[in-house]
């Protein structure tokens, strides 16, 4: 009996989330020209029936402007469909980080990104523009 315990629990170990099958989505952020560090790109599936973790696939963008969508695991991409792309770029790795676009890109309705996955090819390459002068750029803090 033990050991038919351990075979159903290993079997039930390991391997990837149930759900949809998933499909990796990789790409590259700029804003006005240059890579951009720590920026949110998060997916919004135009279904709203899925539960939020399918729904809205998210990553963070990396030093060379690099990111990965995790949905259910790390890196593990988004389900399969047609999303709206948003964007916020983070004033710090801190839990205190401010959106520096100001929520300029953060309304899916207003999106002028879309996406259908699974990718037709490669990875994605988000060319943003903002206005410089509109970026919040968090404050320095002055020593006392």
């Amino acid at each position: 009996m033990s050991v038919l315990m351990f075979v159903l629990f290993a079997m039930g170990c390991g391997g990837p989330p149930a759900g949809p099958q998933k499909f990796p989505v990789t790409g590259v952020v700029t804003v006005n020209g240059m890579h951009a560090e720590r920026v949110a790109v998060t997916f919004h599936h135009s279904d709203e029936s899925l539960p939020s973790n399918l729904r809205y696939p998210t990553g963070v963008t990396d030093a060379s402007g690099r990111f990965t969508l995790s949905s259910q695991a790390e890196n593990d991409g988004a389900v399969k469909g047609e999303y709206r792309v948003t964007f916020a770029w983070l004033s710090s790795p801190d839990l205190d980080a401010i959106d520096m676009f100001g929520g300029g890109l953060g309304t899916p309705a207003r999106s002028e990104h879309t996406v259908q996955v699974p990718l037709p090819s490669g990875e994605l390459k988000f060319d943003l523009t903002f206005p410089e002068a509109k970026l919040k750029r968090p404050r320095a803090v002055r020593p006392r």
